[in-house]
C-alpha cells in the first residue's frame, strides 16, 4: 500500500468515525486501569510495595481491552493474541491473594471496556474500589488483641511480683506474659509481655512507673500497627 492508498484509508476512517469506539475503550481502560491501581496504592499496607507492580495494572487493563478489541475485530488474531500473552509471565511473584484479586479486577475492568460496556465498568470500579476501601478502613477480618510488646528488665531479688502485678493491672485491660529471661549473670531477669492498654496515655505512664517505682532498666514498648499486614 503507497502512500496515497494510506491517505485514503486515514480519510476514510476519520469520515466514518469508526476509531471513536476503540479510541473510546482504550482511554476507558486506562482510566479505570488508574482508579485500580489508585485504590491499591491507598490501601496496601505491608513492606513489600511496588510501584512497578501498580504500573502492571494499568497495563494489564490496557491489555485486556485490546486482546477483546483484536478479537472483534478478527477471531484468528484474537486468539493469536492470547496466546502470546499466556505466554508472559511476571517479573516477580504474587505475594498475597490480594494483590491476585487486584490484578483480576483489572483484568475483568479491562475486558468490560473492550466490549463497550462502559456503564458496566464504572459501576464495576466504583463496585470494587468501594468494597476494597470499606475493608480497609472498617473491623472487618480485624484480630488485634494487643496494642504491642513491652520490654524491661528488673534486678534479681526482693518481693517485686506484688508491685508489678499492681502496675501491670492498673494500665493494662489485657496481658500476656511471652517469656522471663535471666541476663548480666543473673543479676537481672527480663520480662516480655504483650499488652493491651486502657487508654493511649496509659502506655507512657506504665513505662515510667515501672523506672520509678521497680527501678526497671531498659523499659521499652514496642507498638503493633493494626493496619499492617505480616
Amino acid at each position: 500500500m503507497n502512500f496515497q492508498d494510506w491517505s485514503v484509508e486515514l480519510e476514510r476512517v476519520a469520515s466514518t468515525g469508526v476509531w471513536v469506539a476503540p479510541l473510546s475503550a482504550l482511554v476507558a481502560a486506562f482510566v479505570f486501569g488508574q482508579v485500580i491501581a489508585w485504590t491499591y496504592e491507598r490501601t496496601y499496607r505491608g513492606l513489600s510495595y511496588s510501584r512497578g507492580f501498580s504500573h502492571t495494572l494499568v497495563l494489564v487493563c490496557i491489555s485486556a481491552s485490546i486482546l477483546v478489541l483484536a478479537m472483534q475485530h478478527s477471531l484468528i488474531a484474537g486468539l493469536g493474541l492470547f496466546g502470546i500473552l499466556s505466554m508472559i509471565r511476571f517479573r516477580t511473584d504474587l505475594k498475597t491473594a490480594r494483590d491476585l484479586v487486584f490484578v483480576m479486577g483489572a483484568a475483568c475492568l479491562g475486558v468490560t471496556c473492550g466490549v463497550g460496556a462502559v456503564l458496566e465498568a464504572t459501576l464495576g470500579s466504583a463496585a470494587f474500589s468501594g468494597v476494597a476501601l470499606y475493608l480497609h478502613t472498617g473491623p472487618f477480618g480485624s484480630r488485634s488483641r494487643f496494642d504491642g510488646v513491652l520490654r524491661f528488665d528488673l534486678p534479681v531479688g526482693g518481693d517485686k511480683d506484688p508491685i508489678l502485678s499492681q502496675l501491670l493491672e492498673r494500665y493494662c485491660r489485657r496481658l500476656d506474659l511471652l517469656s522471663t529471661t535471666t541476663i548480666v549473670d543473673g543479676t537481672m531477669r527480663e520480662h516480655v509481655y504483650q499488652v493491651k492498654f486502657f487508654r493511649d496515655a496509659d502506655r507512657t505512664d506504665l513505662v515510667e512507673a515501672l523506672t520509678s517505682e521497680l527501678n526497671a532498666q531498659g523499659a521499652r514498648l514496642m507498638l503493633q500497627d493494626g493496619a499492617t499486614e505480616y
